[in-house]
């Protein structure tokens, strides 16, 4: 038998038509989802280790205010230290479009204590928003974006106003079309894109009223009130403005479609029956149903009153959102009460008992609770009226949390343009202050103008960001004056200041003048080598590097770069770096390797 002639003509059939196979296969499989993603029900951070969301909602920015609650009494750091020593390793943060827009200094808004809240004195709601987030990152904390309404007035029942009638309630006093909603929710998508802790964002707070999942209630016909494709073209402008993000999408209050049960009593955003037949079309991975559910000292269900209450409750949950936990992750995104101090009385407290033993029993631990301060009308918060931490309710919590949680490796998310720098390292430094900014010269000026920055707080300045540009030079001149250098890509806006113990910002705008530069998107094909000690020198090869000046190496984000061509750069491990992605980055964008370089 001529061995090779076998093989070549039978064998080799036999594999190729194997390989065939198996190419059709993989090419059927879903691709793996970039930054946070999910999986059967699990939520997985960028290394694809598993989180459980131990959360908690943190209002104010969405309010009149326009700024964290309780500032009149509590520093707004001190706010974010407590939520973490409590065991949270999440907060849900509200915003609305007043607070991108509204340009009135916080502390016009609202009265706060200066001596709390220095750092917050003459920003605006969008500024003092960059400092939360800046802040959490720093200590350690995932944050949700949440689209809490159009308005900062109420909670308003679509994520459009076209009534002429409500434009009183838009931060311009105009119309708010479905695509400035999409505008803003990408604009803060893109904003906060490289602070690794920023996970995800809710498109939109309890939708209600006229809203329909999708056609299928007769009295019901205009699709500008339709869910499901509006909410599949929110997480479309999300993802494409940052697809690291997972993406939050509440339920509807019934559809009324003859298919669901709709005499079963739902709060706002908790009706999640039409997923069963018209399920959400959402990037793979990417998808978190957040259903939001209260008890008596909320909304007062008629099942409430049912001789077998509380048994007959988790029939109705599972009916309403459970039922989808095992394919797609269930995160509820509100719930809570007084537990006990509230209208509902005693039978608040078996309703919240009984959904945390239903969500341990359905190993749906990951939540977010409404809310931290007190002043939440119909719900209190963790904190009492006297700011004293609510044991009861944190025990309550700690039953729900069980095991000590699963808070991932925070990789770097992959932002796309504009991109941000990382947030100020961990004050290890006990002698550094916040600096705060006085005054700046000049305001106005080309790439590569010296602007002199006088105020305090100064030494150990590290990073500067001008405008949308966050690679500006910073040189130390005293404790009292820095010197920042408009670096290439910077665009016109506020000038920050960053030191370990946290950031400053100029009250108004540097405004850059001459043309912008257009840099180029990079893009990652592979790297070499896989691992390496500190020092190693890797050879990344892809596209659009031209320009690129910073890289990222696990957790160290000091790692120098050096551009080859277009095509390829060298990326230095620094010291300090950590096993993790690498980021490549020029003064706007930055691309992430598929997978980690190992430190040895």
């Amino acid at each position: 038998m001529n061995f090779r002639q076998t093989w070549t003509r039978g064998s080799l059939r036999a594999i190729f038509a194997t390989l065939v196979a198996w190419l059709l296969a993989c090419a059927s499989l879903p691709a793996q989802a970039v930054g946070y993603s999910t999986r059967n029900g699990r939520i997985y951070d960028p290394a694809g280790v598993e989180m459980q969301i131990r959360g908690i909602s943190h209002f104010g920015f969405n309010a009149a205010i326009l700024q964290p609650q309780y500032l009149w009494a509590m520093g707004w750091k001190q706010q974010i230290a407590q939520i973490k020593s409590l065991g949270f390793n999440a907060v849900r943060l509200p915003f609305v479009p007043d607070t991108l827009y509204n340009t009135t200094p916080v502390n016009q808004l609202s009265y706060i204590d200066a001596s709390l809240n220095p750092e917050l004195i003459g920003k605006t709601p969008l500024q003092a928003m960059d400092l939360w987030m800046a802040e959490a990152e720093r200590q350690g904390l995932y944050v949700m974006l949440d689209f809490h309404s159009v308005s900062k007035v109420r909670q308003y029942p679509t994520w459009y106003v076209s009534n002429p009638a409500d434009f009183g309630l838009i931060h311009n006093g105009q119309a708010y079309p479905q695509a400035y909603w999409l505008r803003d929710l990408a604009f803060v998508a893109r904003r906060y894109a490289a602070l690794p802790h920023f996970f995800a964002i809710d498109i939109y707070n309890e939708p209600n009223g006229v809203v329909r999942w999708a056609a299928g209630d007769a009295n019901m016909s205009n699709p500008a009130n339709f869910w499901k494709p509006n909410a599949e073209a929110a997480a479309a402008a999300v993802l494409a403005a940052n697809p690291s993000l997972l993406v939050f999408v509440q339920g509807i209050n019934g559809n009324f479609d003859g298919i669901e049960d709709s005499s079963l009593p739902m709060n706002w955003g908790e009706d999640f029956q039409p997923q069963a037949n018209q399920p959400l079309a959402i990037a793979a991975g990417k998808l978190v149903l957040t259903p939001h559910t209260y008890g008596p000292d909320v909304f007062m269900k008629y099942t409430f009153s049912a001789a077998n209450f509380p048994a007959n409750l988790p029939a109705q949950w599972d009916q309403l959102f459970g039922r989808f936990a095992s394919q797609v992750p269930v995160v509820l995104g509100e719930w809570g009460g007084r537990y006990g101090n509230g209208t509902g009385g005693s039978k608040d407290v078996t309703w919240q008992n009984a959904l945390v033993d239903y969500l341990i029993a359905r190993n749906m631990r990951s939540t977010f609770y409404w809310c931290y301060t007190p002043n939440s009308g119909d719900s209190g918060g963790i904190l009492d009226d006297y700011l004293a931490v609510r044991t009861d309710k944190m025990a309550l919590l700690r039953k729900l949390w069980g095991s000590p949680a699963t808070t991932g490796t925070t990789a770097p998310a992959t932002p796309t343009a504009p991109g941000t720098t990382p947030a100020p390292a961990p004050n290890t430094n006990t002698t550094l202050v916040a600096p705060s900014i006085a005054s700046y010269s000049p305001a106005v000026g080309p790439v590569g103008t010296v602007v002199t920055i006088n105020g305090k707080g100064f030494t150990g300045a590290n990073a500067a960001w001008a405008g949308l540009a966050h690679d500006a030079g910073v040189k130390v001149i005293s404790d009292t004056q820095v010197q920042v250098t408009i670096p290439a890509g910077a665009t016109s806006g506020a000038i920050g200041v960053f030191n370990p113990a946290g950031v400053a910002f100029t009250a108004t705008g540097f405004s850059v003048s001459g043309a912008a530069i257009a840099w180029p998107q990079p893009g990652i094909m592979n790297f070499s080598p896989a691992s390496g000690p500190v020092g190693t020198v890797v050879t990344v090869n892809g596209s659009g590097f031209t320009g690129a000046n910073l890289a990222w190496v696990g957790n160290a984000h000091n790692g120098s770069v050096r551009v080859i061509s277009d095509t390829q750069v060298q990326v230095t491990i620094p010291a300090g770096a950590t096993s993790g992605a690498i980021g490549v980055f020029n003064p706007k964008n930055v691309a992430f390797t598929a997978t980690a370089f190992t430190v040895r």
